[in-house]
C-alpha cells in the first residue's frame, strides 16, 4: 500500500490537474503531485524526454525497461512494458531486459546492445569505465550520450521515489506520453 497518500486532484493547480489527466491519472502523477513546486519541472523533463527525437520509442523504452529492471522498480516495469511491446520490442526482448531472458540471444541490434550495457554499467557501477565511455561516446556523441545519461538519471530518480514510498502499481491505468 502506498505509504504517502496521493494528492486530492480537486487541491491542485490547474496546470498540474491537466497534466496528470492527459497522462492517464496514474498514481505515480498523484503521488509527485504532492510536491507541487518541483513537479512542473519534473513533468517538464518528462515530457521532453518523450518529445525529444533524439532516441527512437524502441531505444528509450530499451533504457527505461533497463533501468527499471536494475532499480527494481515494479512500478515502472509496470508502467513500460506496455509502451515497449508498442514501440516494438519482442516478449524475448523485454525479458532479457528485464532479467528473466538471455541478453545476447534476444536480438538486439549493436547501438541497443550498447546502450543496455551503457545502462547497465551505470546503474551498477554509478560510473562508467574509460572503454564503456569511448564505446558509448563513438557511437552517439556529445548531444546524444548527454540526453541518454539524463533518461537514466530521470528514471533511476523515479525509481528511488517509487519504492520509497511503495506506489501501488495501477490496475488499469496506463500512461499516456
Amino acid at each position: 500500500m502506498t505509504r504517502v497518500p496521493l494528492a486530492d486532484m480537486d487541491a491542485q493547480p490547474e496546470r498540474v490537474r491537466q497534466f496528470i489527466e492527459r497522462r492517464g491519472a496514474l498514481n505515480v502523477l498523484r503521488l509527485l503531485a504532492n510536491a507541487p513546486n518541483v513537479f512542473g519541472g519534473w513533468a517538464e523533463m518528462v515530457g521532453e524526454i518523450f518529445a525529444s527525437d533524439t532516441f527512437t520509442a524502441r531505444l528509450r523504452e530499451v533504457i527505461i525497461l533497463r533501468v527499471g529492471h536494475l532499480q527494481d522498480s515494479p512500478y515502472e516495469l509496470a508502467q513500460h512494458v506496455g509502451l515497449a511491446r508498442t514501440a516494438g520490442l519482442t516478449e524475448q526482448q523485454i525479458d532479457a531486459l528485464v532479467g528473466d531472458g538471455d541478453l545476447a540471444a534476444a536480438g538486439f541490434s549493436s547501438t541497443e546492445r550498447t546502450v543496455i550495457d551503457t545502462v547497465t554499467e551505470l546503474c551498477t557501477t554509478h560510473r562508467l569505465s574509460d572503454e564503456s565511455f569511448a564505446a558509448a561516446h563513438a557511437l552517439f556523441g556529445d548531444e546524444a550520450l548527454t540526453e541518454l545519461l539524463m533518461i537514466v538519471s530521470c528514471y533511476y530518480g523515479l525509481a528511488l521515489v517509487l519504492n520509497a514510498a511503495d506506489v501501488d502499481i495501477d490496475a488499469e491505468a496506463r500512461f499516456q506520453p
